[in-house]
């Protein structure tokens, strides 16, 4: 999910959009990292929601 503005709650009640991200092709002397699992602070959600 990504917040791509700053969004009125009041006005847009989902301000998140899911969208598929292309995986990046890693520059010389770069590494590519696969993340299996991704945790969010809830408290950051509950300002992302108006909450």
């Amino acid at each position: 999910m990504i917040l791509n503005r700053v969004s009125d709650l009041t006005v847009n009640e989902h301000p998140l959009d899911l969208v598929d991200i292309p995986i990046p092709e890693p520059e010389a002397n770069e590494v590519l990292i696969k993340i299996s699992v991704c945790g969010v602070c809830h408290t950051e959600l509950d300002e992302i929601e108006g909450g």
